[in-house]
């Protein structure tokens, strides 16, 4: 929308980034200046595909359609979802494209091909598949994202994410081919596969024996060739990701419960685990059944002092804000790592996002201090809003000044 604006026409407000640099290069090139002169008196028929984006806009009301992205998963189901719930305004928008008097022949030809594409019962089945792949992985990612997300819950979410999956590698072809006959319908095309053209036959050594049989069925050669690859592929990554998240879930989970712990048998061999896990050279920084004791200790101190007492965040705060470290160095140990374990990596993409976008090519000589700093007040950018400027000055000013004040 920033680029794009709510207006489509030159010198008015709100029409956007690209009108607007169309404009300020209009100022000072003569070439640009007698184009946008001849765009004004409307010798142009082709507004800078303002008509091309009036006429999908006029098909297309719903969901706007995006360029697909390759970083994160919200974008790619961004791209895929107005395809699939308006795949026949798109289809009509190029068709009413194609017919436009005035076009350029190469914006015909590619909509009339994007058009037959779109008919294809093939490509259909397809974009069914990825919405609903998509779908269901996306909807965990966007949880997985919440600040209150724990590892167990992680761990709950991606298992019911791997069973959606797996039932789906078996019975989801067949579902995806109902909803693409649906999907036909409303293009008004046969739901039917198209035949395969040429048939590959792979040329055999003279002493193998078993002969595989080339697959002459476009429909099990669109299940053996796409469905089953991409489902095998996502069930394996989701799987990798699964027994990471659950090994540390069976480390450091218990933790998320400290005002409901288990009785002290159990509870001495789930502490007994982080000792192992940060064991270095017969040492580790924490003691299991020391880290027991303090559980204990803080389970009863905490009671009726703090709501949500099983969120390791404010019982952490709390240990910092009364200076109990000392008193429950084990604890102060567990849960500043449980709390640094990443569940997803959208905090690292925030923060690399922030740091392209502070270190310019002109801050190239940035050095990595200033760097660091600007990018914690970029990242808590809240916090930096509500800060007493006058207050930091003062204190900044006392400890860098050199007179000294002897008093009276």
């Amino acid at each position: 929308m920033a680029f794009r604006g709510t207006s489509d026409t030159l010198y008015t407000p709100n029409n956007g980034k690209f009108l607007g640099l169309v404009q300020f290069l209009a100022k000072y090139d003569p070439v640009m200046q007698n184009h946008v002169t001849r765009a004004m008196n409307g010798d142009i028929s082709d507004h800078y595909c303002v008509n091309r984006w009036k006429i999908l806009t006029d098909h297309v009301e719903i969901f706007t359609l995006k360029k697909l992205s390759d970083t994160r998963w919200e974008a790619k189901i961004s791209s895929v979802k107005p395809v699939r719930y308006q795949i026949s305004g798109i289809h009509d928008a190029l068709i009413t494209l194609s017919e436009t008097e005035g076009c350029d022949l190469d914006i015909v030809h590619e909509a009339i091909t994007l058009a037959e594409q779109l008919r294809d019962f093939i490509f259909l089945i397809s974009l069914v598949v990825w919405y609903d792949v998509l779908f269901q992985i996306n909807v965990v990612s966007k949880a997985l994202q919440a600040k209150n997300m724990d590892i167990a819950k992680c761990v709950e979410m991606l298992n019911k994410c791997f069973a959606f999956l797996q039932d789906y590698r078996k019975n989801g072809f067949k579902r995806a081919i109902i909803t693409a006959k649906g999907l036909a319908e409303e293009l008004q095309i046969e739901p039917a596969f198209r035949l395969i053209k040429r048939i590959r036959r792979v040329k055999r050594q003279f002493d193998e024996i078993a002969q595989d049989e080339p697959i002459v069925y476009p429909e099990k050669n669109l299940e053996i060739e796409f469905f089953n690859p991409l489902l095998d592929t996502a069930l394996m990554y989701m799987k990798e990701r699964f027994e990471q998240l659950d090994g540390y879930s069976g480390t450091w989970g218990f933790l998320y419960n400290v005002d409901n712990l288990s009785e002290r048998k159990e509870l001495v061999k789930s502490c007994a685990d982080p000792q192992i896990k940060l064991m270095v050279n017969s040492k580790s920084e924490i003691d299991g059944i020391l880290l027991c004791d303090e559980l204990i200790s803080m389970k009863a101190f905490l009671f009726g002092k703090i709501e949500g007492q099983n969120n390791p965040l404010m019982v952490l705060n709390f240990i910092k804000r009364h200076s109990l470290q000392d008193l429950y160095p084990n604890i102060w140990i567990a849960l500043r790592i449980l709390l640094t374990i990443p569940i997803t990596v959208a905090s690292g993409e925030r923060g690399f996002s922030k740091l392209k976008l502070i270190k310019t090519y002109l801050r190239s000589t940035m050095s990595q201090d200033r760097l660091s700093s600007l990018g914690t007040l970029s990242i808590e950018n809240d916090i930096a809003e509500n800060l007493d400027f006058s207050a930091l000055i003062k204190d900044f000013s006392d400890k860098k000044a050199r007179k000294v004040n002897f008093g009276h």
